[in-house]
């Protein structure tokens, strides 16, 4: 069972700069500071469910359909992803990643939130929008 609690920006940027390789979410870098047991069921691959052809951002509630791309600026260089066979593609590498915070990490330098703004989407009526706007 999955619980919310709140924190402020710093105590969530805190939780964040103490990531290690492999740790996606709050709760697995939590569960290894505070040396808690992995709960069973629950490894990297776990945490990209495959819907088919799409991606599906459990963390988030958020599916993103077959062939959604998204795409960001940095360092004045533009890149994007597309959502494909539950993980998202880099169009300019064509490398895989199984998460949103995975795909930032391979193009910005340093811990970032996903859902910050950077990450952004054009609508069917051509609007280009954050990927924020797809949560709940």
């Amino acid at each position: 069972m999955n619980r919310t609690i709140p924190v402020s920006t710093d105590v969530f940027a805190a939780i964040w700069s103490h990531r290690q390789e492999g740790e996606e979410t709050e709760d697995a870098i939590l569960r290894r500071i505070l040396d808690c047991q992995p709960v069973a069921g629950t490894d990297a691959k776990s945490q990209a469910a495959d819907i088919g052809e799409g991606f599906f951002d459990r963390r988030n509630n958020v599916t993103f359909p077959p062939g959604f791309t998204i795409f960001r600026t940095y360092k004045r260089k533009q890149y994007s992803a597309v959502a494909e066979n539950g993980v998202w593609r880099r169009t300019d590498t064509g490398r895989n990643y199984e998460t949103l915070n995975q795909l930032n990490a391979s193009i910005a330098a340093g811990n970032e939130n996903v859902w910050n703004g950077n990450w952004k989407f054009q609508d069917s009526d051509g609007t280009i929008k954050s990927i924020a706007a797809l949560r709940d």
